[in-house]
């Protein structure tokens, strides 16, 4: 093996071993170490678990009933306290603000508030939130369009960002990963709002398996790329200052890393989960 044969080895081992560190830190540091240097709300609010169902293989819906109202901003998640453990979980909120209630969608782990949710968790368990994160859409925006890119379980702040801002002038445009067609939560309510607000508009894209729905015309056999973001991105810049647009981006770090680079324009996440 020549020198240079050597040293490209060694760079690429030290490209993954780093990346290897990075992952390994994120799984074993807790939601809390995570999320330390991020805002949050100096008050826990108490809440009573009023229903749970399953909305994919995977993933259950969680709705909390408040005993005082709770105010956040779409794109914001929670500290989840949960009975019994002192192991804090964080979830994104998925529910409209102006909406009584609180939804979080949960995937199944073996982390400890994972698999409380469920596993053990029914309805009348009393938990407590609080409010915290850095990236939200305003209330009060004025932006015309708002690109959302989703991936997975990370769809949960970009629907509440969509759910609050269906009644407004802005343009929402959502690209959907997930692996399954089963794994498309909340594919009716988005395929609802679609069909009943001008303004709200979404791709799917379906990573593996085969499309058996009929009526997912839009799907595509593939992961969100750069070219189709960028291919929306050109075009809205075509035709709108880019101080009238905003993109998020939400999925597991390693889309996260790759679309980030790669996007035309400034994206907008956070990387705690």
């Amino acid at each position: 093996m020549t020198a240079a044969s050597l040293a490209l080895h060694s760079r690429r081992f030290t490209s993954l071993l780093a990346t290897s560190t990075s992952v390994l830190s994120r799984i074993m540091s807790t939601h809390l170490e995570r999320t330390n240097g991020n805002t949050r709300e100096p008050e826990v609010e108490n809440c009573t678990v009023s229903s749970i169902t399953d909305i994919s293989p995977t993933v259950k819906l969680l709705q909390l009933a408040p005993e005082r109202p709770v105010t956040f901003k779409p794109g914001q998640w929670v500290d989840f306290f949960i009975p019994r453990t002192n192991m804090v979980g964080g979830y994104s909120l998925c529910s409209d603000p102006q909406s009584p209630n609180l939804e979080l969608a949960v995937k199944y782990s073996t982390h400890p508030p994972a698999h409380w949710v469920h596993k053990t968790c029914k309805a009348g368990e009393k938990v407590q939130v609080r409010v915290g994160g850095d990236v939200f859409l305003e209330p009060d925006s004025r932006v015309k369009v708002v690109l959302l890119i989703a991936g997975g379980i990370g769809i949960n702040p970009l629907l509440s960002m969509i759910r609050a801002g269906v009644d407004t002038e802005t343009k929402y445009h959502l690209l959907y990963s997930a692996a399954t067609v089963e794994e498309l939560i909340f594919f009716d309510d988005l395929e609802k709002l679609t069909a009943s607000h001008d303004n709200v508009t979404v791709e799917y894209f379906i990573t593996k398996g085969t499309v058996k729905l009929d009526n997912l015309v839009k799907a595509n056999r593939e992961r969100i790329s750069p070219e189709a973001v960028n291919k929306l991105v050109s075009d809205y810049k075509s035709r709108f200052d880019e101080s009238d647009m905003r993109c998020f981006l939400c999925g597991p770090p390693p889309m996260i890393d790759f679309l980030s680079k790669e996007i035309k324009m400034k994206c907008e996440y956070e990387k705690w989960w």
